[in-house]
């Protein structure tokens, strides 16, 4: 691992063995691989996706396996591995999404240099049978729906664990959104990468068409009335990502350093 390094990427995984091999190699493809410090968490998942990660982790000292025999939400998993991260920076990925090549390099650029204590990248949204899925050829990205909510892929500051807090481990569904909402009403500092750097990856039998989901979500709607704030994903950022969509222009990478301060 880098003496110091300066984004922690924490990876859950739960029955996911299947994009295991595609992971790895996205990892490895990061411009900013030697920057970064990956976290794969695999929580008593019945698929074991621990044996093939661990060849992984032992052959690259940036790379660690967190554990456990006990299930643990998405929100108690990322908590444990922020717990767990070394460097400044983290963000979070989802097995089946998949990153930009230059992702990380320029999510460290924009946190660093704005000093930033949230910050998301624009996401394009994929369907899973997509035969092209994963692709970055920008014809293919020119066609893609945007994702207006930041909750796929974000980035925060590892220093936000005192005074702010981990994620709500008792929401099962909104938690990112919560995060989110919580740093709006209390006026941390947000950022926007107004290049599509991150693709999110729905599901045919996508988790929100199932009952299940829906008396979760019932159950979080009680929930939200306890929070002191509005569970609101951030306007400016919604905002700016409707824009880009009405123009119909794509912002592709070009200039390293264009951010948005919002």
């Amino acid at each position: 691992m880098p003496q110091t390094p300066k984004i922690t990427v924490l990876i859950s995984t739960f029955n996911d063995r299947a994009y295991v091999s595609k992971k790895l190699a996205e990892v490895q493809a990061q411009s900013a691989f030697a920057d970064a410090e990956f976290l794969f968490l695999e929580t008593a998942s019945p698929e074991r996706e621990r044996e093939e990660l661990a060849p992984f982790c032992e052959q690259h000292p940036n790379c660690r396996l967190i554990t456990t025999e006990k299930r643990l939400s998405l929100y108690e998993a990322w908590n444990l591995g922020w717990k767990s991260a070394s460097a400044p920076i983290v963000c979070i990925s989802n097995m089946d999404d998949a990153m930009h090549p230059r992702l990380l390099e320029y999510v460290i650029d924009a946190m660093e240099s704005n000093r930033w204590d949230i910050a998301t990248v624009l996401i394009g949204k994929q369907q899973l049978d997509d035969p092209q899925r994963d692709s970055w050829e920008i014809s293919r990205l020119k066609k893609l729906d945007l994702q207006e909510r930041p909750g796929a892929f974000f980035a925060w500051r590892r220093d936000l664990l005192e005074g702010f807090g981990t994620f709500d481990s008792t929401f099962r569904i909104a938690g990112d959104k919560d995060f989110w909402a919580r740093a709006v009403h209390q006026k941390l500092s947000m950022g926007y990468v107004p290049h599509l750097l991150y693709l999110y990856t729905k599901h045919p039998d996508q988790l929100s068409k199932s009952p299940k989901f829906q008396a979760f979500k019932d159950a979080e709607k009680v929930h939200i009335q306890t929070k002191a704030y509005p569970h609101i994903w951030p306007k400016k950022i919604v905002k700016s990502i409707r824009r880009t969509e009405k123009l119909g222009r794509l912002p592709l990478l070009g200039d390293p350093n264009r951010f948005i301060r919002l």
